[in-house]
């Protein structure tokens, strides 16, 4: 398994992910808990397109994903069960535009 390869690529070595794929919760779940493990204490897991959740249900009605059914609810579902990360808000806070409020996991302990 890729993630195992990672794993064994990556110790002692400061990591950061970052991730954007289908835009229902089910991939960026799976990403989250194969990857989260790699990041160091301190840098972050990066999960895009949690803008979905903010925009209006209906502006792409032809989408499997919206308004609760986004990246951003796997954000939510993992931060449950993962006392090791947090959002921060600091970073959301400095840029103009994203297409990830909420996305990025600080990983702090």
């Amino acid at each position: 398994m890729i993630s195992n390869l990672l794993f064994d690529k990556s110790r002692s070595k400061k990591i950061t992910s970052a991730f954007s794929s289908a835009s229902t919760p089910t991939t960026p779940t799976a990403e989250l808990e194969a990857y989260a493990p790699l990041v160091s204490p301190g840098s972050y897991c990066i999960v895009f397109d949690t803008i979905i959740e903010d925009l209006p249900g209906d502006l792409f009605p032809d989408r499997p994903w919206g308004p609760g059914n986004n990246p951003k609810t796997a954000v939510w579902q993992f931060l449950e069960s993962h006392d090791g990360f947090e959002v921060d808000k600091r970073i959301h806070d400095k840029l103009l535009i994203t297409v990830a409020p909420d996305g990025y996991l600080k990983r702090v302990e």
